[in-house]
């Protein structure tokens, strides 16, 4: 076991091969994107006359962007945002090369099953935190969520690797990537049918021109899905894509940018854009228009004022319901809906590449075996042990290495508090939790962390502020007084008392009091059956809990807790101590729950079926 952070973003650290401590040294980082950034639209080594027309030079540019794979491959992975060193040789100017090319490492994409994702590894928090130490906030934040292969804005350059493309059915860009680099990033991949883009920002194809289109080349689609988040388009780009309707009708339309994200080209360096409409539906979420006003200034001259429209609600929820139904169409695996969000018929359990993926070899991780997210997992033995490994430092909190990735989960999502002191995921020392969470878990604690999950994920699929309701003297216990959660634990039915008693105030509830395997399963068990009657009020209705036929267990299980464990074991949240044991009189830990949680959150509770 060892005290867990996330290391630095190789966005500062890897690339320059030297730590990014100062403003100063950070925005050089910026100047070279920027330097990047141009040499892929300019007359530069990498750009329109670029020496990647050289076969020997395009391998080497596309070692520099696959982990695994290659153009053209069914399984393969990358990465999508490139660093540059520039080099002075001549005396004059600045030579570029293939060999100055590096990935910086936040922005990866993996193509599995006919799906290509995109997604960012820097949360909102990091971009945010980069760009406000930088010289330049805009563009660093910019350059931070643009998805950028290098490729130049024609594309009979071939300087794309996503070109002629067979395997290639459908493309998401996930969390924070705001913008593509250049337009067609996707050419001539016959088979590409579907196109959603979602998360924070504008999709742009162009760093320069704000053209919010132009991703696809040469392909005809069936479904095309943007997700703009609600937020007012910059005014130049809405004029662009406005300008491109040339009649009443097209002005009428309302889904601009989906819209927008096909065309076909003769490859000439000339011509013009000849977008082709999908041809099964679109839709454009969130996107805001503005109303144009005339007003006569008294002199004989008419002022125009342009005002943004944001949609309402109702609105974007319809836009909502028919981008739910086009995925519905598409018939994606559950993997792939892990990275949608549940209003567009997802399961919003992912985030970045690396939470379904081995991003090195492409291939699914053990939990997503076969499309589907109910694989075996394998829970590490429970006992506590002897010598508990407990942080040498009161600020941080220790936890072990199997449970990093579900404790980092349950941060991103909401179900625990993050250290604000530290860059990147670590779990915040709190007074409920403490410091340690590989030692046993209470009564007290267990309710807090099954409330907040409920009240979470309940908020997550309302859209509205869900709380569990406690009454005056709902939280005067035998043993406990003013404990919120457990007062909100007792009222659920997740937790009961020790004995009965004419009121509450004559009940003892354990708060703390340690919790044993079996007491855990069923607790659990509880939990989610509390769920399925506030999905149910909710409109979320069809789910179930699932109960295993048999247990491989052949040590003792309390009768009271017997179908509690069988069913966490039926959704893979709790296995056993061994192939054949369950250890059910075994004390349960903090990091446990954590993670037992998560797997009623991803397995169960989002997993789009019940």
């Amino acid at each position: 076991m060892r005290k867990w952070k996330k290391p630095l973003s190789l966005a500062l650290a890897v690339v320059m091969m030297v730590p990014l401590l100062t403003t100063n040294v950070f925005a050089l980082y910026v100047r070279i994107n920027s330097r990047l950034y141009e040499s892929t639209t300019g007359n530069q080594r990498l750009g329109q006359y670029s020496v990647l027309n050289d076969p020997g030079e395009r391998d080497k540019f596309n070692d520099s962007i696959f982990a695994t794979g290659g153009p053209g491959s069914a399984v393969a992975s990358g990465y999508g945002a490139f660093d540059i060193i520039w080099e002075n040789t001549s005396g004059i100017g600045y030579e570029y090369s293939s060999d100055n090319v590096k990935p910086t490492g936040h922005i990866k994409w993996v193509l599995h099953d006919g799906v290509l994702i995109v997604t960012n590894d820097l949360t909102n928090a990091e971009i945010e935190a980069e760009a406000n130490a930088a010289e330049n906030p805009d563009r660093t934040r910019r350059v931070l969520t643009t998805f950028d292969v290098l490729n130049a804005s024609l594309p009979y350059l071939e300087l794309t690797p996503f070109r002629n493309n067979p395997y290639i059915e459908t493309v998401i860009f996930g969390d924070n990537i705001d913008y593509w680099n250049s337009e067609s990033v996707f050419v001539n991949c016959s088979n590409l049918k579907n196109v959603i883009i979602f998360g924070n920002g504008n999709p742009s194809a162009s760093f320069t021109g704000d053209k919010p289109y132009g991703l696809v080349a040469g392909s005809d689609l069936d479904y095309s899905i943007v997700n703009v988040g609600g937020e007012p388009l910059d005014i130049s780009v809405e004029i662009a894509a406005r300008r491109e309707f040339i009649d009443d009708e097209d002005r009428d339309r309302e889904n601009h940018l989906a819209d927008y994200v096909a065309y076909h080209s003769d490859n000439s360096p000339f011509n013009g854009h000849i977008y082709t409409p999908v041809s099964k539906g679109s839709v454009t979420i969130g996107e805001s228009y503005f109303e144009t006003t005339y007003k006569d200034d008294g002199y004989g001259r008419y002022l125009y004022y342009n005002t943004f429209i944001q949609p309402d609600t109702t609105t974007v929820a319809a836009q909502y319901a028919e981008a739910k139904s086009y995925v519905e169409d598409m018939d994606l695996p559950d993997w792939v809906l892990a990275f949608l969000p549940v209003e567009m018929g997802g399961t919003g359990t992912a985030r970045t590449v690396d939470d379904v993926f081995d991003f090195n070899t492409a291939s699914l991780k053990s939990n997503w075996n076969d499309g589907s997210n109910t694989g075996t997992v394998t829970e590490t033995p429970v006992t506590e042990p002897e010598t508990p490994v407990v942080s040498t430092e009161a600020d941080e909190v220790t936890y072990s290495d199997w449970a990093a990735e579900d404790i980092i989960t349950a941060i991103r999502m909401g179900y625990l508090d993050d250290d604000p002191d530290v860059f990147g995921y670590q779990p915040a020392v709190t007074d409920l939790l403490g410091s340690d969470y590989t030692r046993a878990i209470t009564r007290g604690q267990f309710a807090a962390l099954a409330v907040r999950y409920y009240e979470t994920l309940m908020s997550d699929i309302t859209g509205e502020d869900y709380t569990i309701p406690v009454n005056s003297g709902d939280d005067v216990f035998a043993d406990s007084t003013g404990d919120t959660n457990m007062a909100k634990a007792y009222n659920l039915g997740i937790m009961g008392g020790y004995n009965s008693a004419d009121t509450r105030a004559g009940v003892y509830v354990g708060p703390n009091d340690l919790i044993t395997r079996e007491q855990a399963a069923t607790m659990l068990t509880r939990l989610m059956e509390q769920l399925i009657e506030a999905f149910d009020d909710a409109g979320r209705t069809g789910w179930t809990v699932w109960y295993a036929d048999d247990l491989p267990f052949v040590d003792e299980i309390a009768d009271w807790a017997y179908d509690g464990v069988r069913a966490v074991y039926g959704v893979g949240a709790m296995t056993g101590t061994s192939g054949t044991t369950f250890s059910a009189q075994s004390p349960y830990t903090i990091e446990q729950s954590i993670v037992t949680i998560m797997r009623i959150d991803g397995n169960w509770a989002r997993a789009g079926r019940g």
